[in-house]
Order: C-alpha cells, then sequence, then structure tokens
C-alpha cells in the first residue's frame, strides 16, 4: 500500500478539473440533506447512469446509501456560495434557500445549470468512499448559463482555449462584425491571452501557480487577513485554502482563523508584485498610459454597478 501524503495527493488530483455539483436527497425522517460534490461522472447511455461518491466519514452517508432517490444539481459559475454552503458542516444549508421538490422529495436548487433527479441504481466500496450510481429518470437544462469549474484547488470558469482564440477565432472575428462589437466575447478573450502571458511569467520566474499568486498578493502587505476572506478573494474552499498555505512552508504563519506571510513571504510577494508592476507598464505602453488608466476605470465602473 502506498503511503501518500494525503494533502499533496488532493493537490495532485486537483489537476484533474471538473464541474461542481450538489447532491440532495431526504433522510428517513424526511430532512432534506445536501452535500458539494465534484466526483460526479457519466457511467452508461443506456440505461442512463452516473456516479459519484461519498466519504465514509459523511454525516449524510445513511442518508444517501439507503434513499431511493437522489438528485444532482450540476452548479453555473454563479453559485460559488452555494457550494461553498454545502461543503460545510454545522449549519442549516437549505435556509432561505427556495428549492423546489424533485422524484422522492430531493430538493433541486434553484438557478443550478442541470438538474438529474436520479434513482439511487447501486452502491459499491470505493476505499474511503462509497460510490453511489443513479439511474437518470428526468432532467433539465437551465439556458444560457455557464459551468462552475473546480481546478487547481480554486473555482474557475470554461472558457475558449488561448490557441482557439487566437487561431480559428481570429479569422471568425473578421468575418463577422457583431463579435468586434460584442463587449463580453473582447473582454473574455483578452483576460485568456493577457492572462495566459501573465501567470506563465509568474511560474517560471518564482514557480508559483495563479492560486498561490493571488494569496501572495492579497498578503504582500504583511497584515494577516481571516482565513474567510482570502478564500473569496482566491476563490478558494476552506480545506482547498488550508492546503494551498501549508504548501507555501516557511512563508506563511496561519492558525484555523487567519494566515499572514513572514519575512519570506513577504520577500518573495515583493518579487512577484515587480513581476506584475513590469506587466502592467508593458500593456500600459501598448495602449498609451492615458488609454490604460481610463480602460481600468471603465472596467471597475462595470465591476462595481454590476455588483450593488
Amino acid at each position: 500500500m502506498s503511503n501518500f501524503d494525503s494533502k499533496a495527493l488532493r493537490q495532485v488530483f486537483s489537476q484533474f478539473p471538473t464541474g461542481v455539483t450538489v447532491i440532495t436527497t431526504r433522510t428517513a425522517d424526511g430532512e432534506p440533506i445536501g452535500v458539494t460534490a465534484s466526483s460526479f461522472n457519466t457511467v452508461s447511455m443506456s440505461p442512463a447512469l452516473v456516479l459519484w461518491s461519498i466519504d465514509k466519514d459523511a454525516h449524510s452517508l445513511d442518508a444517501f446509501k439507503n434513499c431511493e432517490y437522489f438528485a444532482i444539481n450540476i452548479l453555473s459559475d454563479q453559485q460559488i456560495a452555494i457550494s461553498n454552503r454545502f461543503a460545510g458542516r454545522g449549519q442549516d444549508k437549505f435556509s432561505g434557500i427556495d428549492y423546489t421538490h424533485g422524484l422522492g422529495d430531493s430538493p433541486l436548487l434553484p438557478e443550478a445549470l442541470t438538474q438529474l433527479q436520479c434513482k439511487n441504481w447501486n452502491v459499491y466500496e470505493g476505499g474511503d468512499h462509497l460510490i453511489m450510481v443513479g439511474e437518470v429518470l428526468e432532467y433539465s437544462v437551465t439556458q444560457n448559463a455557464r459551468p462552475l469549474v473546480f481546478s487547481q484547488g480554486s473555482y474557475s470558469q470554461a472558457s475558449p482555449h488561448y490557441d482557439v482564440l487566437n487561431t480559428k477565432q481570429v479569422d471568425v472575428l473578421s468575418q463577422h462584425e457583431f463579435l468586434e462589437d460584442h463587449i463580453l466575447y473582447l473582454l473574455r478573450a483578452s483576460y485568456n491571452q493577457l492572462s495566459q502571458v501573465f501567470y506563465k511569467r509568474l511560474n517560471e520566474a518564482e514557480g508559483v501557480s495563479p492560486e498561490l499568486w493571488r494569496i501572495y498578493a492579497c498578503l504582500a502587505d504583511g497584515n494577516a487577513l481571516d482565513l474567510d476572506s482570502l478564500g473569496v478573494f482566491v476563490m478558494q474552499p476552506r480545506r482547498d485554502l488550508l492546503d494551498s498555505l501549508t504548501s507555501m512552508g516557511a512563508h506563511v504563519q496561519c492558525d484555523e482563523q487567519t494566515a499572514e506571510l513572514t519575512e519570506a513571504g513577504i520577500n518573495r510577494a515583493q518579487k512577484l508584485l515587480s513581476i506584475e508592476k513590469q506587466y502592467k507598464q508593458e500593456l500600459a505602453s501598448r495602449v498609451g498610459a492615458d488609454n490604460y488608466n481610463d480602460m481600468k476605470e471603465t472596467l471597475r465602473h462595470l465591476y462595481c454597478r454590476e455588483h450593488l
């Protein structure tokens, strides 16, 4: 039996991007139960079978193991808060959620990207997890929504690949005038291209991932920050945030409530910020300093109004 470090192995597994789901059912007493899971996968088309796995130490294990029906709510990229809520313990997870009732009275979460209503088809042993296989009996899809993605320990969004944007879609832009005026397309295409270059520089210079870069940037001033706020800023659930902080070694000090950089961590943060400053200067020189500042103010204004 291999004696892997569990945190390191979890980081290895996180290199495979997945969607994010909340699986729901009812206990024998009729209590609604829900857990966040990224282990969802398809199994068969005929019959229509899907699977997910649940930790044997999970509080809701018996409810799912013995239920007749369960629902798989595949989350949209606007539902990070829902994912975090159902990933936690010790709270009424359904409080304030206007859910509807599916097969077996399984809760169906509003605004989910996709909902699969399943009959409990079989349960298999899977090490420290049980593998739950369900037969899909009903499904629904929310139009014009995008999936929430979990990759390398943090939440992400699905978007066209950088190479695609710089080959096939360049030709599309020249052929279709409406894309040239579509601000969301231009914003996403620009972000994909610019972030690809920036994150590559960070990795080549200091060997840090985008997730670690965000942590260093948030803590660069040397002040402690509570983990809940830091998790929101860097888009990581608490468990994955703690794994990231652990991987930083002597560069960070943290407990169950807060985290702050050590002197060595601040020194690395300053190196990363100098790379970011250089990249900003390059961008400003490409479009002109005035245009660059106007662009930032416009984006800040759009972002703030969107979140009022």
